[in-house]
């Protein structure tokens, strides 16, 4: 905001935290696996940037926690980069593509990731997954905002056919959530 005070022109930018960027982002939405289980699903995201246009992320569909429904459960775990970024004040966006991995499961998550063909009675796979999305944030104060986060993407997950019932090892997706960070 520019005002005028006595001749003099005053300057007030929105100061953000660390480096002039969000650090954290806390979301909950929506997950649709495009497969033979065609419903939405809840989802939880964490994302941590520890630049402007890089990002980790981890979001799962929580079950166990937030439901109870039988179907599979998908957790993915991604590194994003935002080739565009724009806006400026109150408001951002940026263009994120991601590239990380992707976690399928129908029963109760074991530790580890299994990665590869299915091993006899498997009930999760993993395998890697490339992603694009659009974020963007409204700053409701100096240091927090709120994001809202659209992804879609696709997983390559080859003991998915086996673990899960469906078609294909592709496993396609997408997601929309909201939320707090700061």
């Amino acid at each position: 905001m520019v005002a005028q005070a006595g001749g003099l022109q005053l300057r007030t930018e929105l100061p953000r935290p660390v480096a002039g960027h969000a650090i954290f982002d806390l979301r909950l939405g929506m997950n649709g696996i495009l497969q033979a289980d065609e419903q939405l699903r809840p989802e939880v995201c964490a994302e941590v940037s520890p630049m402007r246009r890089i990002s980790v992320e981890a979001c799962g569909n929580g079950s166990g926690v937030l439901h109870q429904n039988d179907g599979p459960d998908m957790a993915h775990f991604r590194l994003r980069g935002a080739p565009l970024v724009f806006g400026d004040g109150a408001m951002d966006g940026r263009v994120l593509v991601g590239a990380g991995f992707t976690e399928v499961q129908r029963a109760s998550d074991q530790p580890g990731f299994r990665f590869g063909e299915a091993k006899e009675a498997a009930v999760e796979a993993a395998g890697p997954e490339v992603s694009v999305g659009f974020k963007g944030r409204f700053w409701v104060s100096p240091a927090s905002h709120i994001a809202v986060d659209v992804v879609a993407g696709s997983a390559y997950i080859p003991a998915a056919p086996s673990v899960m019932g469906w078609n294909s090892p592709v496993v396609p997706f997408v997601s929309l959530s909201t939320g707090m960070g700061f």
